[in-house]
């Protein structure tokens, strides 16, 4: 059965074309905040591959929820939003259900595992910190990325000149460009050292677009499975 996992994020859209559970064909787009338009955009490469069953992840709220619907109804293919259930047979919350995303709980519900102590790193948007024991999501983080985090000083500070540069090293910076690029990377990645630190019996797990980025900064010896998010969306409508 073909099925279509579809991951509506805060600046991307992203999908996997499954049939049987094997990946026929996946993408990634930035949307530029018109989510809608980019999917009715796909929507003929989608179709061509005959799905189903649509199973959809969405962090955009209610009012671009409504349009993506709109659209969806005429693709005539049967389709569901996600929704947090933290009393999930796979993945239990002590989170308030009514504030856990959807996409911070379909990550972890792409990787828990309720013989293990885990911990799951979003590096999106936003970088997020989740903490699993058993199955049983404890609580976390929410920290803002790298970008956020350089824009906000930019954005509140009359000296220092707004450049952008890529985030590769936690060095000490030698000038205020770097000491920016580097400080906020050094504060990323300090978060998860410090979880490492704190919960040295979990395994790690980063996912999301920057995954790379930060588990550079670890040598690449942390665990890192980019599409989790999509993984989750499997497992739930299993």
């Amino acid at each position: 059965m073909k099925k279509l996992w579809l991951d509506l994020g805060n600046t991307r859209l992203k999908y996997w074309m499954v049939d049987d559970d094997n990946i026929i064909a996946h993408d990634a787009k930035e949307h530029l905040k018109a989510p809608n338009e980019l999917l009715l955009g796909l929507l003929g490469t989608l179709a061509s591959f005959e799905p189903e069953f649509v199973g959809i992840s969405s962090v955009l709220g209610d009012k671009i929820n409504h349009a993506i619907t709109q659209t969806l109804q005429g693709f005539n293919v049967p389709f569901e939003f996600a929704k947090v259930n933290a009393t999930h047979q796979l993945l239990v919350s002590h989170y308030n259900p009514t504030q856990l995303g959807v996409d911070r709980w379909l990550q972890m519900l792409g990787v828990v595992d309720d013989t293990k102590k885990q911990c799951v790193v979003g590096c999106g948007t936003a970088l997020t910190i989740d903490l699993i024991e058993h199955g049983t999501h404890l609580g976390g983080y929410i920290l803002p990325n790298v970008y956020m985090q350089r824009h906000a000083l930019y954005a509140g500070t009359q000296q220092i000149a707004v450049k952008a540069g890529r985030f590769d090293s936690t060095e000490l910076g030698r000038t205020t460009f770097d000491a920016v690029n580097h400080g906020v990377l050094f504060g990323v990645v300090g978060a998860v050292r410090a979880v490492r630190a704190d919960y040295p019996d979990f395994k790690i797990t980063l996912t999301g677009g920057g995954a790379d980025m930060i588990n550079m900064q670890f040598r690449g010896k942390l665990d890192t499975q980019k599409e989790l998010l999509l993984a989750g969306l499997r497992r739930y409508f299993a």
